[in-house]
């Protein structure tokens, strides 16, 4: 038997990046539970960089919540359905598996076309199997809030540059979202992250600031979601 195509649908992969680089930098602070807070109400509230930040880790921490559940989903098609497939018959009795119709295309032949069919239908019948399931448990429905929930996160990002921080604590905050979104996607031991982390341990050192009390309740709970997902890996 011929070496199966393991390429798969873009639809059909998750946002495992995002879930398997989760980096948690209030994880990697230098303070401790008793480390003496330097935090003004008044300041967090005059302060509109602390407050877009804090926005920022709401939304972020949904998004964190929607790939896990989507991630669930996921496991569960592919273990009750299985990821749309079907077996092309080759020319000398090998076949090959397939799980697209571009993928099958590339085997057509007016020869073949018989063998060609065949594989088609079949991949449609198990097209139509998966598109069912998800239909029923929200797969695809989770992906679209999942595609909203980043689109929100980036534009927060974006609006990052326009909110100059009026306090220590919303510089931290900036730098801690800047952070944590490049993270994400690349090595965090990598310049800048590996640097930037070095400039956040300062500032907080300096001024004897625990990061984790910068944010609201709402943000620090982001936080644990983060700290509880890197623990778990």
């Amino acid at each position: 038997m011929a070496d199966s195509d393991n390429t798969t649908p873009l639809s059909f992969v998750t946002r495992r990046l995002l879930m398997t680089q989760i980096v948690t930098v209030a994880g990697l602070w230098p303070f401790g539970a008793g480390a003496r807070e330097n935090i003004s109400v008044k300041g967090r509230q005059d302060d509109p960089a602390l407050r877009l930040c804090e926005n920022w880790h709401e939304v972020h921490r949904s998004t964190l919540e929607l790939c896990r559940q989507q991630q669930q989903l996921e496991t569960y098609l592919v273990k009750a359905i299985g990821f749309p497939c079907a077996k092309m018959q080759l020319p000398g009795g090998g076949e090959k598996t397939v799980h697209s119709v571009e993928s099958l295309d590339e085997f057509y032949s007016p020869e073949y076309e018989v063998a060609w069919g065949r594989a088609f239908s079949e991949l449609e019948a198990h097209q139509t199997r998966w598109d069912a399931a998800d239909a029923e448990i929200g797969f695809s429905r989770t992906d679209e809030l999942i595609q909203r929930s980043e689109a929100a996160e980036r534009a927060l990002l974006d609006d990052l540059p326009l909110f100059p921080a009026c306090s220590v604590e919303g510089v931290l905050a900036k730098l801690s979202v800047i952070l944590r979104y490049g993270e994400h996607w690349e090595d965090p031991d990598d310049f800048p992250w590996y640097h930037i982390r070095s400039v956040l341990d300062d500032l907080a050192r300096y001024h004897h600031i625990d990061p984790v009390t910068i944010l609201g309740s709402r943000a620090q709970r982001s936080i644990g979601v983060q700290r509880d997902a890197l623990a778990n890996r």
